[in-house]
């Protein structure tokens, strides 16, 4: 599509970067005015953003490499173990990005005392509208691809990393739809106070993973681009169906704790 947003001889700006970065500042002010609407301290987060930040590119290189096995390591040699500190190649996957940071998280809001469902109460939402807008990104690049489709909106793309000359699944397109939506009822639901269970600290950011997770898999099978398969199952649908599953005994063992609180 239009992978490069300006080329000069100089430099050239990819339009990738430019929706990630966009994606980025519109993610921390949703977090910092969810942090503020929830009575957390901004401060907290802000003397470990740097921390935070690498934790994220680091979670999405290794994602994205778990990906694409075959793409970074096609043979074992010294170049091709370099080529994976190369994140400059746009190699980067917005979910380990979003995974690491829940990770880091939990680390540091335990070594300070923190309350970590709170403060996943308003990272969740947050990033999920950040990762919305990076699947645009995603869409101009011609990544993360769909499969063949007679379907009206099926598009053409014409680049070589893409193997279809056909219309295609626009996936990166549904990944932006479900992911700006589930983002958006959450800071909605966030606001009630008719939905009780949804009030409990954590639910909204389990429930956000959890969504996420299960839209993320249905994806997959209308995926298109390479990757390696067990028992016919792509990988991104195995990682994301243990995400679910854990997401889910959280859920579980969050509601449950609830039940027997107010039993008492």
């Amino acid at each position: 599509m239009y992978p490069q947003f300006l080329q000069t001889k100089f430099f050239t700006i990819n339009t990738l970067w430019i929706f990630i970065a966009a994606g980025l500042i519109i993610a921390t002010y949703t977090f910092i005015k969810l942090s503020v609407r929830n009575g957390l301290k901004i401060q907290f987060i802000s003397e470990h953003s740097w921390g935070l930040i690498i934790w994220a590119i680091i979670g999405a290189r290794i994602l994205s490499i778990l990906l694409n096995l075959q793409t970074y390591f096609y043979e074992i040699s010294l170049k091709t173990i370099l080529q994976t500190f190369y994140i400059w190649d746009k190699g980067l996957s917005l979910t380990g990005a979003i995974i690491a940071m829940i990770i880091f998280l939990y680390i540091i809001c335990k070594k300070n005392e923190q309350d970590f469902w709170k403060w996943l109460d308003v990272l969740i939402p947050a990033a999920l509208l950040g990762l919305s807008i990076g699947y645009i990104g995603t869409f101009f690049e011609g990544t993360n691809y769909g499969k063949p489709t007679s379907l009206p909106w099926g598009v053409n793309f014409e680049s070589p990393q893409i193997k279809y000359t056909v219309p295609i699944h626009p996936t990166q397109i549904y990944a932006f739809l479900y992911t700006l939506t589930i983002s958006i009822t959450l800071i909605l639901v966030s606001k009630t106070e008719k939905i009780i269970n949804l009030k409990k600290a954590g639910f909204i950011g389990i429930i956000g993973v959890t969504a996420f997770g299960l839209f993320n898999f249905l994806e997959q099978f209308l995926r298109g681009d390479d990757t390696y398969l067990i028992l016919g199952i792509r990988i991104p649908q195995i990682i994301v169906s243990l995400i679910v599953i854990f997401s889910g005994i959280l859920l579980y063992l969050r509601y449950n704790k609830r039940a027997k609180t107010n039993k008492i």
